[in-house]
């Protein structure tokens, strides 16, 4: 139940985001001008006077991102883009585009790769957004509700017969679809991201500056945050090396 508030909530808040949107339009039209003009430097402002009042999309995301990659300011380009990707990680621009951003970053992590279970699962619950899931689930459910009335009702016996098999298909697709978008959601949730943002970074074995430096990390590099405490981070690479960072030195997705 806790999982399906949260669902339901998730599409109220982008619902109310979404409308939210109108006041900001000023902001926004003159960011477009600016961006088209290559005052990136404006857009970028503009952009996130947008952000400033709380207004969040994938889309204003992946533009501000674009106005740092046009300014060669790498790290905060590729921190934008990870932000639109947390929002619908089905952005294929996003995607694209941090794909081109991590190219010119100096650390090259390879990345330990999972079973194929779940890379396949993973691409079907990233497909869409949450929201979109979310949807589908309650389309389905309905169609389900409407099989089961028509069954019950005292109406036309051929159409009875063709609601039990439609019943119990949208049934099952709205169980396997709330499945996916719960995963979806999780993902969007919990995917605890931080982007370097200083040149140079050691990674230390304790949350110190006494701990041992382990590591070298540098700006620009997506890593995975695992714990916090007393300023700083404990996170994980793609390769699954672990350490600790003071907390100055990323910002968190």
């Amino acid at each position: 139940m806790k999982q399906v508030r949260n669902i339901i909530l998730f599409i109220i808040l982008s619902t109310l985001t979404g409308n939210a949107q109108e006041h900001l339009m000023p902001f926004i039209d003159s960011a477009k001008v600016a961006y088209t003009s290559g005052d990136f430097a404006k857009a970028a402002h503009l952009y996130l006077r947008v952000a400033e009042h709380g207004y969040e999309s994938s889309q204003l995301y992946y533009n501000i991102g674009n106005c740092y990659y046009k300014q060669m300011q790498i790290a905060s380009a590729i921190y934008f883009y990870q932000k639109a990707l947390k929002l619908d990680p089905s952005f294929e621009d996003a995607k694209y585009n941090l794909k081109l951003a991590q190219e010119l970053i100096v650390d090259k992590i390879e990345a330990v790769s999972p079973p194929f279970y779940k890379r396949w699962y993973k691409s079907i619950y990233t497909a869409l957004p949450p929201n979109t899931w979310a949807v589908l689930t309650v389309i389905f459910f309905v169609v389900f509700i409407i099989g089961m009335f028509i069954l019950f009702s005292p109406i036309n016996m051929v159409l009875r017969r063709i609601a039990i098999p439609i019943s119990i298909f949208a049934l099952i697709f709205s169980i396997l679809i709330f499945a996916i978008a719960s995963s979806s959601y999780n993902y969007v949730v919990n995917k605890n991201l931080g982007v370097i943002m200083e040149p140079t970074v050691f990674v230390r074995s304790t949350p110190s500056e006494e701990g041992t430096p382990l590591f070298t990390i540098h700006e620009g590099l997506t890593v995975k945050i695992t714990n916090f405490i007393d300023g700083w981070y404990q996170i994980r690479l793609d390769d699954g090396r672990v350490g600790w960072l003071p907390q100055n030195t990323l910002e968190e997705v």
